[in-house]
Formats: C-alpha cells, structure tokens, sequence
C-alpha cells in the first residue's frame, strides 16, 4: 500500500472521506519551510446548518482537529516533518485544496466543489513525505452565467469575474464588504451554490 493511501484509509477510519494532496514546489522554499506537500483535509457543514442557511456552522466537534492530530501522529511514526499551516503563512487551505484539485475558489471567494459547492471547512498538514499530488485546478468551474451567490448577497461583495490562479481576490469579490455585511447574510453563498443544493438533495 503506497502512503497515499495508508493516508487516506488512516482518515477514513477518522470519518473523513475529503482528503487531497497538493504539490508545494511551486512556492519558495521559505514560503513553505523545508516541505514539499500539503495534506488537505475536508469536513461538510452539517445538513441543518445548509438548510438554515448556515446560521448553525457545527461541524462534529473535534473533527478537524482529530484528522490532523492522526496525520501527524502516522507522519511522525513514519520519521516525516510536519508543521500545521497559520494565518500569518501565505499558504492557505483555499490553496492547497486547488493545488490538489479537490476544488476551486468560487465567485464568493470560497474553496468550492462540484460535490458540495462551499460548504466545507478544511484543515491541513504541511510534510517532506514523498506522496504523489493531485492534478492542480487553476481556474474556476462556477458557470459563467450563474449570478446566485451574487444576486443573494445582501452586502455586494461578489464582483464580475471569475478566479484563477494569479488573479487576486479583489479582482472578483470585496471582502471589506463582506465583513461588513456579513451579520445579515448568514452564508447565504453557501447555502444557495447551486453546487451545495444538488449536494445536500435540496433542489
């Protein structure tokens, strides 16, 4: 069995079946600090907080932090670094889950799948472990004629135009406007992605 997949079966135990690995060559060596790849791993809000339109965010309690402590305990028995990632780090989950292409970041500026849209939330490891990456996604899949998480958002802050990898965040949404407004709209993008609806079987 390759690490890859002692990896992925150790979280499956976990109860995480969201788990990508992304290439991290691609920043300077001080950027991501002596490692190689990135350990994505992903949890989707529950049911309820979807269909209350992400006023309830409960995750299981526990979860995420339970998958990078087990990664970390397994990485280390296997004589392989680890460091968790941080704010301050220019390397962010929404990066590393594109880089490993689970997903993309969506027009409201949220890692997004096509299986659950952006109703997740993620953690992650940083390792020297020799695993193989996953193919990178560098451009949105948000259809470009679909306006529902900007025609929803009570603060404007989803602008025209869609992401990819270069482009910067302001280009295509204001997240001034979205702290701002943010009180009023609950996650409201999250909950009506149409990516989210298909996923939860509310459409």
């Amino acid at each position: 069995m390759t690490l890859n997949l002692e990896i992925i079966e150790l979280l499956k135990k976990e109860g995480c079946n969201i788990v990508g690995f992304a290439d991290l060559r691609i920043f300077p060596e001080d950027v991501r600090k002596g490692s190689d790849v990135g350990i994505i791993m992903g949890i989707p809000y529950t049911p309820k907080a979807v269909q209350d339109k992400i006023k309830d965010v409960k995750i299981p309690h526990g979860s995420l932090e339970r998958y990078n402590e087990a990664v970390s305990s397994f990485l280390k028995e296997k004589g392989y670094k680890r460091n968790k990632t941080y704010s301050k780090m220019t390397i962010t989950y929404k990066m590393l889950a594109a880089l490993a292409g689970i997903g993309w970041v969506g027009r409201c500026a949220l890692l997004t799948t096509k299986d659950l849209g952006p109703a997740l939330r993620f953690t992650a490891l940083l390792t020297n472990a020799p695993l193989e990456c996953g193919t990178p996604i560098t451009k949105s899949l948000c259809p470009p004629d679909c306006s529902a998480c900007a025609d929803i958002c009570p603060a404007n802050a989803v602008k025209t135009g869609l992401w990819e990898r270069g482009v910067h965040r302001d280009e295509f949404f204001d997240v001034n406007a979205c702290k701002k407004g943010r009180s009023q709209c609950h996650g409201l993008c999250i909950s009506i992605c149409p990516y989210t609806q298909k996923g939860f079987g509310y459409v």
